[in-house]
């Protein structure tokens, strides 16, 4: 087991390109060997419909993301790296912001996109710590997030903290750590909602713009409403059942209208 700086030279693929590419079967390969051993550990993988909303001049575009099987090895490499990453600081008894998380409030048993809402529901909210501790969804006994320096500053943290015992310098001692994680995690939901509330007010925008009609899976009922999902749209909406409908029934859905300010959209069953 080695650990030492590198250059990587980049180039940009699709994930459609990524399937074409007979060098990274290795890493489809090990991603499946990984992903397998955190299943077997209890990890979660829920399903949702997933969406990229783009601002491009004066237009809102939406595009649904396809399951595309390298996205899944995008993803465990960088679980990957997040495991190793912690698991380095903790043998090397190095200062480190860990991520963790513990076990759902339940586990949900049944299918479709209605099965797998509930099951988010009962997730419980990932928390950042100095100290190592299991990340229960993820199915891993340790884990830090270190693949977005850029875009996180606890990744950069990790980056430090990794840089400088690479380099024989001194780290940032666990106060040190300890602090950061503490402003970080003060602003975690802030951050969060944040990015919530842009995307659905882009979203209405775009729903303003060009209107919608289409697909709306039921996922949950709440007494004469149900709540659907807009797999084209990455968007849930709560809309009046005229009829009694089952669970993961799909229906024709129409946008009436929006409410920008307080960010809600009203549907409607076609």
């Amino acid at each position: 087991e080695r650990v030492y700086p590198s250059w990587v030279r980049v180039k940009r693929l699709t994930y459609r390109e990524a399937l074409e590419v007979e060098a990274l079967e290795p890493l489809e390969a090990l991603a499946e060997a990984f992903r397998a051993r955190r299943l077997a550990a209890g990890a979660l993988e829920i399903h949702l419909p997933e969406v990229k909303v783009r601002v491009e001049g004066e237009e809102v575009r939406i595009t649904p993301l396809p399951p595309y099987a390298s996205r899944i090895w995008v993803r465990e490499a960088m679980l990957l790296a997040g495991y190793a990453a912690a698991h380095l600081a903790l043998r090397e008894g190095l200062p480190f912001p860990f991520a963790t998380q513990e076990a759902p409030s339940r586990r949900v048993e049944g299918e479709g996109l209605a099965a797998m809402w509930e099951q988010r529901k009962a997730l419980r909210r990932a928390q950042l710590k100095a100290v190592p501790a299991p990340h229960k969804g993820l199915g891993l006994p340790l884990y830090a997030q270190v693949t977005s320096p850029l875009r996180r500053y606890l990744d950069l943290v990790a980056h430090q903290q990794l840089r400088a015992w690479l380099k024989g310098e001194r780290p940032l001692s666990q106060a040190e750590v300890l602090e950061r994680v503490g402003a970080a995690e003060a602003v975690a939901d802030l951050v969060r909602e944040a990015e919530r509330r842009s995307k659905l007010h882009w979203t209405l925008l775009y729903l303003m713009e060009e209107g919608y009609e289409g697909p709306g899976v039921l996922v949950e009922r709440r007494g004469g409403q149900g709540v659907f999902l807009l797999p084209e749209l990455g968007l849930s909406a709560q809309v009046a059942l005229s009829q009694a409908l089952p669970l993961n029934a799909e229906v024709r859905l129409r946008f009436l209208e929006a409410d920008l300010p307080g960010l809600e959209a009203r549907f409607a069953l076609v």
